[in-house]
Order: structure tokens, then C-alpha cells, then sequence
């Protein structure tokens, strides 16, 4: 008896595993080399499973339609290049595109303030700094109502950083809509719900969540980083993110390497060492890591933390952060 416990205890263990283990498997592509594919007029995504199965892109021509079902009628036909280490939601918006046009490749980093995504679309030749900026006015006042008086830019921090493929015959206004459009498909219900529990809007969420982009040295610190913000904001001491003051002075559009402390002094509504709270909007384009912390702060008493050797060092009281800013900021 002793035996089939262990057996099936084993069983379950190698489900899960697998069940954990899969999905992010099948979701890669597998080719070394770039691969091309024809869509015909009249292919379907099951014809397209087909043949990036038999070029040896995917490993599950199942997995790929199933994850792909959403964009079954948007597929167009055209030649279309899969470079190795793509993931199957970027070959998903790739084969959307047609070939009309020459496809543009444009990754947004996480972290980017939305004037750099405007620059990049420039540089990209989709389109000048300012239309793309009216472009994201647009699409606001169709879909949001929230205070933007002392934003810079109405949509900061709703567009989604990731890579994408563009071309010249789509507007910016449809550009805009797929940045925007795949924010909040990663702001899921789930995460809807988990912010009313929390009694944020999804402004706040994604507010906490550009700061701790711009704050946290890599994805293990990201929770702790969010705790401290939130401790911070239940005691109502001030958030004091130097991240906040450098997007204030350069109004959305410069970023400055060192902030002295005259520049802690500057009224502004972004400077969180003047003003308590949460800033009055995000500060740069959090990735889903950041507002997943947002949404999932760690639980500790830490009020603290200082640039160390390796990532921030967290403290409880303002006795040990000197000690600390002491021992790191030589």
C-alpha cells in the first residue's frame, strides 16, 4: 500500500511539473537559422502550424493553434521570415501583417517613458515625434477618463514595452492601438479584481508599477521594492524615489544620470520627497514583472533600501539605512 502511495504521489508531482513546464516549452520557436514561410490566400492557422512544424520552428502544431485562436481571421497572406529565438506571439503578430509592406521590427524596452517610444517610432520612419504623441491623446480621450492635469503625457505608462513588427501602410493610430491594446490584455480581470482588493485603480497599479520598473535592480527585488512602497504609503511617509524627481525636471522627455539635492527641492507634483503619496501618474512603461510586483507586494518591515554591491540593501529603521548609504555610496 505504502508503495502505491509513493507511486502516485510520484505520478502527481511529474503532472505538475509538466503541466508548469510545458507551456513555456511549446511557446518558443526552435530554428537556428532564419526560416520562411508562405501564407496563401485561404491558409488557415492550422496550414501555418503545419508548415512552421515541418521547418522545425514549433514542436506543437496543437499548442500553436490553440494559443493562436484569438487571431485565426487576422492571418494575411505573404512571405514571411522567422528569425530564431522568436516566441509564438511574435510570429502570431508577424503573420498579421501581410507583405504590402517592408515589416519593421521595433522592441520598446521596459522602462521607456512614452517620449522614447515616440522617438523610436521617428526613427523607425512611421511617423514624427508629435503626430505619434496626438496619436496616444487620441486614443485616450476614446478610452479613459482619469485626471490628467499634471500628467505630461495623457497615456504614460499604457503602452506596453515588447517587441513588435510595424509597417508603413499602418497609421498611428493603429500603431497606438496595439501598444495600448496589449496593455490591457496583460492587465488581466484577474489582476482588474486583485486591484479593487486592494482598493487601486489600475492609474495607481500601473503608477507603482513604473516605479518599481525604474527602481529595481533585477526581477528578484521587484516584490521587495513594491513592499517598501506600500509600507511607505500606509505610514504616509514620503515614497522619496529619485526616479520621480528626474522624470519631473525633464517633464516626461530627459533623463538626467545624477540628481543632486537642490533637485530634491524642485515644486513639482512628480517630486515624492515634496509631496506624500503616490505621484499623479506612471513615470515609464512597466513590464509584466513590475506591475505583477505592483499587484503582489512582498510582506515585510523593511522602510529602506540603498544601491549596494549586487542590488539594493533593505533596512528597517533610518538608523540602518545611514550605516548603510555609509558602507555603499562612497
Amino acid at each position: 500500500m505504502k508503495k502505491v502511495t509513493i507511486f502516485l504521489l510520484g505520478i502527481i508531482i511529474l503532472i505538475i511539473s509538466l503541466v508548469s513546464f510545458l507551456p513555456n516549452y511549446l511557446s518558443n520557436s526552435f530554428n537556428d537559422e532564419s526560416v520562411e514561410i508562405v501564407v496563401s490566400k485561404g491558409d488557415t492557422l492550422a496550414t501555418v502550424a503545419e508548415d512552421l512544424f515541418e521547418q522545425g520552428v514549433i514542436k506543437s502544431r496543437l499548442w500553436f493553434r490553440y494559443k493562436g485562436k484569438d487571431i485565426a481571421r487576422n492571418i494575411k497572406p505573404g512571405t514571411y521570415t522567422i528569425e530564431p529565438n522568436l516566441d509564438i506571439e511574435e510570429i502570431y503578430k508577424l503573420i498579421q501583417l501581410g507583405e504590402q509592406q517592408e515589416q519593421i521590427k521595433l522592441t520598446f524596452p521596459e522602462g521607456f517613458i512614452l517620449y522614447q517610444f515616440a522617438e523610436r517610432i521617428e526613427e523607425s520612419g512611421l511617423g514624427t515625434v508629435d503626430s505619434f504623441i496626438a496619436a496616444t491623446n487620441n486614443y485616450f480621450k476614446k478610452n479613459y477618463d482619469f485626471d490628467t492635469t499634471n500628467l505630461y503625457f495623457n497615456m504614460e505608462g499604457y503602452l506596453f514595452p515588447d517587441t513588435y513588427y510595424f509597417n508603413k501602410s499602418q497609421s498611428l493610430d493603429e500603431i497606438v492601438v496595439t501598444l495600448a491594446k496589449t496593455m490591457e490584455k496583460v492587465f488581466t480581470d484577474e489582476y482588474m479584481e486583485r486591484a479593487r482588493e486592494l482598493n487601486l485603480t489600475m492609474h495607481d497599479v500601473l503608477t507603482i508599477a513604473s516605479l518599481i520598473e525604474r527602481e529595481a535592480y533585477n526581477d528578484t527585488e521587484r516584490a521587495k521594492i513594491s513592499g517598501v512602497i506600500y509600507n511607505r504609503l500606509r505610514v504616509g511617509m514620503p515614497l522619496q524615489i529619485d526616479a520621480t524627481v528626474i522624470y519631473g525636471i525633464g517633464e516626461g522627455k530627459e533623463h538626467m544620470t545624477r540628481v543632486l539635492y537642490e533637485d530634491l527641492e524642485v515644486d513639482n507634483p512628480f517630486n515624492t520627497y515634496k509631496n506624500i503619496g503616490l505621484p499623479p501618474g506612471p513615470i515609464a512603461s512597466p513590464g509584466r514583472n513590475s506591475i505583477y510586483a505592483a499587484l503582489y507586494p512582498e510582506e515585510h518591515d523593511y522602510f529602506y533600501y540603498v544601491l549596494g554591491d549586487d542590488g539594493h540593501v533593505f533596512s528597517k529603521t533610518f538608523e540602518e539605512h545611514k550605516m548603510n548609504i555609509k558602507k555603499y555610496r562612497k
